[in-house]
């Protein structure tokens, strides 16, 4: 994990991040804004090529796992589960809980697109069998567990993310979830009820007719860019309907039925 420090945060840098899932911290010293970058990825050829200054350095010099609880914060992910970093925690009222161990870039609950993706889903998922493209985290499988899903396949390209993910299952003792590494490609000869992806607008796109194969009621996308649906919209939809589209902030996603 790197931290990447700048002076200047250009619009176009942020929605790239943003897109990304890094995140985005500031500090400010005697009147003087620095922006604090954290993200798995290297992404000082983007830097370099917006002409943008930086410093980088390893997290494991910067102290990462106490600056997290700096810039992201508990909430809800849903109307009724509130996303937690801090095992067991109550609250008064009896809130449900979700616990997530940050572990950066694989997905917290904070983005709005996370928060999409968990309230589109959440609506429908009782009683069907699912498959959540780019697990991550875990975060999403375990919501749709906790409103009664059947059956969570989970999986992500990124080995990395596995132990992470399989922890949070573990603590959120989700026995329904089967999670792995692995591709959408890979899948043969079956089905599910919903295919949940959160994930960016141009991934979404090169795997639809994988997610269209596999999906037999509900399609669920999340990551795109609230300016930029319309322009996709009508590849994404070919064979379904738009049942229900959710916006936060410029993110947007939608529900689509089966035609």
């Amino acid at each position: 994990m790197i931290e990447y420090r700048l002076q200047t945060l250009p619009d176009v840098l942020r929605i790239l991040l943003e897109e990304a899932e890094a995140f985005i911290g500031e500090e400010e010293f005697k009147g003087k804004k620095t922006y604090l970058i954290y993200s798995s990825d290297d992404i000082s050829d983007i830097l370099n090529e917006l002409g943008i200054p930086f410093e980088s350095k390893d997290t494991e010099e910067t102290g990462w796992q106490e600056k997290w609880k700096e810039y992201i914060q508990e909430d809800y992910l849903t109307s009724d589960i509130y996303f937690i970093f801090e095992k067991g925690k109550k609250f008064e009222d009896n809130r449900r809980t979700l616990y997530i161990n940050p572990s950066l870039a694989f997905g917290t609950g904070a983005h709005p697109t996370t928060k999409i993706a968990a309230r589109l889903l959440s609506r429908v998922c009782s009683n069907k069998n699912i498959l959540d493209v780019g697990t991550g985290s875990g975060i999403l499988a375990i919501a749709a567990s906790m409103n009664n899903a059947l059956h969570i396949d989970a999986f992500d390209i990124d080995p990395m993310s596995l132990d992470n993910c399989l922890e949070n299952i573990k603590y959120n003792n989700c026995p329904n979830i089967d999670a792995w590494t692995g591709d959408i490609a890979d899948i043969k000869d079956k089905s599910y009820h919903i295919v949940c992806a959160n994930i960016i607008s141009s991934v979404l796109l090169a795997i639809k007719d994988d997610i269209n194969r596999l999906a037999s009621e509900y399609i669920i996308y999340s990551g795109i860019l609230d300016s930029e649906f319309d322009s996709i919209k009508d590849e994404l939809c070919i064979g379904y309907q738009i049942d229900e589209r959710l916006t936060i902030n410029e993110w947007t996603g939608v529900r689509l039925k089966k035609c």
